[in-house]
């Protein structure tokens, strides 16, 4: 693989992640990824020798990772060789693995963060708790913003589901005594939500391992409740053929 190859595998994998904002801080040739305000992986994309991804990793993994992989060595860019590996092309890189790798980064940055932090962190318009009246209408709002969205009640009545082409990826559940909404989320995510916030627990009416329900209250913010719908969003158009997915502008309100 190329180096070209390497820094979009990376890149793909790290935006898939909730809160994940990129600059420029570690220096024009550094793409710095960050959660809540902290690294979790650094690309470096000058041309030559120089490409190679950094990522934070477990002491004990960056040694396995470092025996089975010749093209994987121990920190780099000033950052501490017990916890960050440097992931350069070559022959022994596979996607799989740079997904993996940068994936288990952000869990461990995420997993440090402080608990009543939004996954965005900062603070502001947009990052203040959300109240039970504002969640909902909120959710619906985000939803009917994405291209393609329509939305109805084939199940029952009391679930308004929101489909992107013919594909669920949000459920607000239209009951007085459970205002939440229903996510698709990766599996580690969903697990990491659910550990950060009391109101996210694991999908209420589909596969809990890969669905998440939300309600309002604390740490439940307007700009975290954007991510999840979006990343939710993304995650079944990811996964649709490139005919059938939506084109920019086409969003619309209509009934399922």
């Amino acid at each position: 693989m190329d180096s070209g190859a390497l820094l979009d595998w990376a890149d793909t994998a790290a935006r898939q992640s909730l809160g994940v904002l990129v600059d420029d801080s570690f220096g024009a040739d550094w793409r710095a990824y960050k959660v809540g305000g902290r690294v979790f992986m650094l690309a470096n994309t000058a041309r030559g020798n120089d490409v190679r991804v950094i990522v934070k990793v477990d002491p004990i993994r960056s040694e396995v990772l470092r025996l089975q992989y010749p093209d994987i060595t121990a920190g780099g860019h000033r950052l501490s060789k017990r916890h960050w590996i440097s992931i350069a092309p070559g022959k022994t890189i596979t996607r799989a693995l740079v997904d993996d790798e940068v994936r288990e980064s952000y869990r461990l940055v995420q997993k440090g963060l402080p608990l009543n932090a939004s996954i965005s962190g900062g603070q502001g318009p947009g990052k203040r708790n959300l109240s039970q009246r504002q969640f909902q209408p909120l959710a619906r709002k985000v939803a009917l913003s994405l291209p393609d969205v329509s939305h109805g009640h084939p199940f029952v009545e009391k679930l308004d589901v929101y489909k992107v082409g013919d594909k669920v990826f949000m459920i607000v559940t239209d009951d007085p005594n459970e205002q939440i909404i229903t996510l698709k989320a990766d599996p580690e995510q969903a697990q990491s939500l659910r550990d950060r916030f009391d109101t996210v627990t694991a999908g209420r009416y589909l596969d809990k391992g890969h669905w998440i329900s939300v309600g309002a209250g604390r740490g439940i913010t307007r700009q975290l409740v954007t991510e999840l719908i979006k990343t939710s969003y993304r995650s079944v158009v990811e996964r649709m053929s490139t005919r059938d997915r939506p084109k920019e502008g086409q969003s619309k309100e209509g009934g399922t």
